[in-house]
C-alpha cells in the first residue's frame, strides 16, 4: 500500500494554527484509512448492522431508565416521600416556574424563573402555596392534573390570586400515568412503612425489567455484530486469496510465502476483531455515554457541564495510547510472519536438518524471532494494561474539583439536591467505565488497522489480468484482448530479452526462436542459462521486457490470459501435489472429470498400477506436499495431469528427474506418447529425451548459441560439444 504523504503548503500569518488542526486531522483520518478501507466491506451487511445499531440504541435506551428509576428510590428513602407526590411536585415546579422546598410537608416557594405563571401571578419566593386547608400531597395533586388549568392560591391574610397554569408536556403526562399505578399513600395499607416497601418492590421490579429487556437487547446486538464482523472478514479472505491467485509469480519470488499466508490467516483474525469491537462495544458504549449525559444534563446541566470540562484530557491519553499500541501491533505481525517462514522452512527442510545435526541452530534461530515477538506482544501488553489504570487514575483525581463543585451548589447556593448529586455521580462512574472501554477498544481498533494496512498491501498489488500497454509512447492506450483460437501453425520468439527485478543482467537476451506446431523442441544448457526463465515466458510467468511471443500470429500480450494457459500444460521438475484424493490430483481444475478420463491419463502416465495398490484406488486421500508416495510416482500424477489436459502445447521441465532407473524407460516412453501430436518443450538432461527431440535449443548465459538436430550440433557447437561430452 502506498506511504501517505503529506503536503505542506506556506500560510499566510495568522493561519499557522488553523493549518496544523487541518493537517493533524488529515494525519489522523489517514492513520486509519487502512481500516476504514476495509470497512466497506460491511456495506452487504447494511440491513444487520442497523437492527445492531437499533438493539445498541436501545440498550443504551433501557440504561438511563434503570438510572431514571433510581431518583424515585432516593426520594422515597430520603424524605419518606410518596413517588406520586414526587413525581407531581415535579410537574408543579414546571407549571408553576418554581422550585420549591424539600420538605413533602410545606409548599413554600425557594425560587422564581422569569417570565413564569407564578411571577405573572404576583408571587414571591418564601410564599406558601396553601389551597384552602387542604394537604401539600393534595395541593401538588390538583395542580399537576393536566386537566386543571388554573388555580386560586390563598395568601394572608386572605388574598387569592389566579394563577394560570402552564401546560403539562406529553411526557410528564404519561409519566405521572404510570406513577399511579405504582403503591402509594392511599393504597389501602395499613401497618407503618409498607406502602413505602410495597413502593420499593415496584420500582425495583421496574428496573429489573429493564435491566432483563436490555440484556436481551445487548445479546442480540453482540451476536450480530459477530455474524457481520464473520461474514465481512469472510468476503476479505475470499477476495484476497483470489487476488493472491492471480499476482504475478515474479511477486511470489521476492516475498515469502509464508508472510502471505499470515496476511490471510492472522492479519485477517486480528480485523475480524475490529470488526467485531467497531460494531459492538464500540457502538455501545458512545450511546451509553451519550445517554448518560443526557440525562445528567436534564438533572442538572451546569455540574454536568463541570465534568464535561475534564473529557478532552481522556480522550488525549486514548488517542496517545492507540499510537503506540497501532506501531507495536504492525511490527508483531511482521515477527508473526517470520516465525511462520522459520517454521516451515524448518519442517520442510526437516532431513537435511537432522542429517546436518543443525537442531540447536534452528532452536536458536527460530528463539531469536521468538523474542522479537515476545518483545513486541509485551509492550501491546503493557500498554493495553496501562491504559484503564492510568484513565482511572485521572478520572479519580478528576472528582476533587466535582466533588467540591457539587459541594458549593449544594450548601452554598443550594441549588442542587444531594439525591440528584448522588445520581450525578452514579452517571459520571457509568461514563468513566466507558470511556475506559473506549480505551481498550481504541487499542484494539489500532490492531486492526495495523492489520488491514498489511492486507492491502498485498491487495493493492498489480494483477496479471490488466491488460498490457504498448510500449509505444505515441500510443499509450490499452490494446483490446481476444480469446487465443487453438495452435495450429506456429510459435514464434522475437527477439525476446527478460531480466528478474534487481538483476544486473538479462535472464533471456535477444531470443528468437520458431516453433512449427506438432514439433517438439529440447531447450539444453548448463544451470542458470535461462532454460526455465525462457519457457516460463510462454504462459505469461513474467512479461518480456522487450521483443514479443506470438502463436499463430497472435501477440501473448493481447489475449486473454485464460484462453492461453488452456492451451499449456507444464510438468516441472517439481512435483506438485495438492491435498485431495489421486483422482482429484488427476484432474485438478476440473471438478466434475469423469473416471474414465482419469483412469486413461494414469494408464498413460504408467501410474494405474501403483495407484490400483494403495487401499482406496483412486480415492486415496494424498497428505501435504504428497505424503505417501514417492518421488517417481508423485512425478507421474503430474504427467498424468498434464496428459489428462490434452493441451496442444506442452512444456516438461526436467520431468523425468524424480523418476526412479526401474521406472524411467517406461516414463520416457509415456513422454514420447504425450509428445506426439503436441507442441511440446522439454527441458532435459537426459540425452535419450534429448535426442528425440525434433530439434535442439541450445542457450548459454540468455542467448540461443545454437539450434537443429543433434549430429549438427555436435558438429558446430561447441557449448553443446561441452555438455554432451561432460555428460557421457
Amino acid at each position: 500500500m502506498s506511504p501517505v504523504t503529506e503536503k505542506v503548503k506556506t500560510q499566510p500569518s495568522g493561519t499557522g494554527q488553523a493549518d496544523e488542526s487541518g493537517r493533524s486531522t488529515r494525519v489522523e483520518i489517514a492513520q486509519h484509512a487502512a481500516f476504514w478501507r476495509a470497512c466497506r466491506y460491511l456495506k452487504p451487511h447494511l440491513g444487520t448492522i442497523i437492527v445492531s445499531l437499533v438493539c445498541a440504541v436501545l440498550v443504551a435506551v433501557s440504561m438511563v431508565g434503570s438510572l431514571s428509576s433510581m431518583l424515585p428510590i432516593l426520594e422515597v428513602l430520603s424524605k419518606g416521600d410518596s413517588v406520586q407526590s414526587w413525581a407531581n411536585r415535579q410537574i408543579v415546579e414546571r407549571r408553576l416556574g418554581v422550585r420549591l422546598s424539600d420538605n413533602p410537608e410545606r409548599l413554600q416557594i425557594i425560587s422564581i424563573k422569569e417570565n413564569s405563571p407564578a411571577r405573572e401571578a404576583g408571587l414571591e419566593p418564601l410564599d406558601l402555596l396553601p389551597l384552602g386547608r387542604e394537604q401539600a400531597s393534595l395541593i401538588l395533586e390538583e395542580i399537576s392534573d393536566p386537566s386543571v388549568t388554573e388555580v386560586w392560591i390563598t395568601q394572608p391574610p386572605d388574598e387569592r390570586r389566579l394563577v394560570r397554569l402552564a401546560e403539562v408536556p406529553t411526557h410528564h403526562r404519561l409519566f405521572r400515568a404510570l406513577v399511579y399505578q405504582l403503591p402509594g399513600p392511599h393504597s389501602g395499607y395499613t401497618q407503618k412503612g409498607m406502602w413505602q416497601l410495597a413502593t420499593l418492590a415496584a420500582v425495583f421490579g421496574v428496573l429489573a425489567v429493564l435491566v432483563f429487556i436490555g440484556n436481551v437487547l445487548r445479546f442480540f446486538q453482540e451476536y450480530l455484530s459477530e455474524k457481520v464482523a464473520i461474514l465481512a472478514v469472510n468476503d476479505i479472505r475470499r477476495r484476497l486469496y483470489d487476488h493472491i491467485l492471480h499476482v504475478p509469480i515474479a511477486h511470489f519470488s521476492s516475498t515469502g510465502l509464508s508472510d502471505l499466508t499470515s496476511r490471510l490467516a492472522t492479519d485477517t483474525t486480528g480485523l475480524q476483531e475490529g470488526f467485531k469491537s467497531l460494531l459492538g462495544p464500540s457502538v455501545q458504549e458512545p450511546i451509553k455515554v451519550i445517554g448518560v449525559f443526557t440525562f445528567a444534563m436534564f438533572i442538572d446541566p451546569w455540574l454536568t457541564l463541570f465534568i464535561i470540562c475534564f473529557t478532552p484530557i481522556m480522550f488525549s491519553l486514548i488517542r496517545r495510547f492507540g499510537k503506540k499500541m497501532r506501531r507495536h501491533s504492525r511490527r508483531a505481525l511482521e515477527s508473526n510472519a517470520s516465525m511462520l517462514a522459520q517454521i516451515e522452512a524448518t519442517l520442510a527442510g526437516i532431513r537435511v536438518v537432522k542429517a546436518n545435526n543443525a537442531e540447536p541452530y534452528e532452536r536458536r534461530r527460530y528463539t531469536r524471532i521468538m523474542s522479537e515477538l515476545i518483545h513486541q506482544a509485551l509492550k501491546m501488553g503493557r500498554i493495553d494494561a496501562a491504559s484503564s489504570p492510568i484513565i482511572e487514575s485521572m478520572m479519580t483525581l478528576i472528582i476533587g474539583p466535582v466533588l467540591l463543585f457539587a459541594g458549593y451548589r449544594i450548601f452554598v447556593t443550594e441549588k442542587l439536591k444531594p439525591e440528584v448529586f448522588i445520581l450525578i455521580m452514579i452517571s459520571l462512574a457509568l461514563m468513566g467505565e466507558s470511556l475506559r472501554r473506549v480505551s481498550k477498544i481504541n487499542n484494539l481498533l489500532q490492531k486492526s488497522n495495523a492489520a488491514a494496512g498489511r492486507i492491502f498491501q498485498v491487495m493493492d498489488l498489480p494483477v496479471e489480468r490488466v491488460r498490457h500497454l504498448s510500449r509505444s509512447s505515441a500510443d499509450q492506450v490499452s490494446r483490446p484482448r481476444i480469446k487465443l483460437p487453438p495452435l495450429s501453425r506456429e510459435i514464434r520468439f522475437e527477439n525476446v530479452t527478460f531480466t528478474y527485478p534487481g538483476a544486473s543482467s538479462p535472464a533471456v537476451s535477444d531470443v528468437s526462436l520458431t516453433v512449427k506446431a506438432g514439433q517438439s523442441v529440447a531447450v539444453v544448457g548448463r544451470n542458470g542459462s535461462g532454460k526455465t526463465t525462457l519457457l516460463a515466458l510462454l504462459p505469461r510467468f513474467y512479461d518480456a521486457d522487450s521483443g514479443r511471443i506470438l502463436i499463430d500470429g497472435h501477440d501473448i500480450r493481447d489475449v486473454t490470459l485464460k484462453s492461453l494457459r488452456q492451451q499449456i500444460s507444464i510438468v516441472t521438475q517439481d512435483s506438485v501435489i495438492f491435498p485431495g484424493t489421486i483422482a482429484q490430483n488427476i484432474a485438478y481444475g476440473v471438478p466434475n472429470a469423469s473416471r474414465e478420463a482419469i483412469i486413461d491419463a494414469a494408464r498413460r502416465a504408467h501410474a494405474h498400477d501403483f495407484i490400483m495398490a494403495k487401499p482406496q484406488g483412486y480415492d486415496t486421500m494424498l497428505g501435504e506436499l504428497g505424503g505417501g508416495l514417492s518421488g517417481g510416482q508423485k512425478q507421474r500424477i503430474c504427467i498424468a495431469r498434464a496428459i489428462f489436459r490434452a493441451s496442444p502445447i506442452l512444456i516438461l521441465d526436467e520431468a523425468t528427474s524424480q523418476v526412479d532407473a526401474e521406472s524411467e524407460e517406461m516414463i520416457q516412453q509415456a513422454i514420447e506418447e504425450v509428445m506426439h501430436g503436441r507442441t511440446t518443450f522439454v527441458i532435459a538432461h537426459r540425452w535419450a529425451t534429448i535426442r528425440s527431440a525434433d530439434t535442439i535449443v541450445v542457450l548459454d548465459r540468455g542467448r540461443v548459441v545454437g539450434h537443429g538436430p543433434h549430429e549438427r550440433l555436435l558438429a558446430e557447437c561447441d557449448a553443446y560439444r561441452q555438455l554432451y561430452e561432460r555428460q557421457m
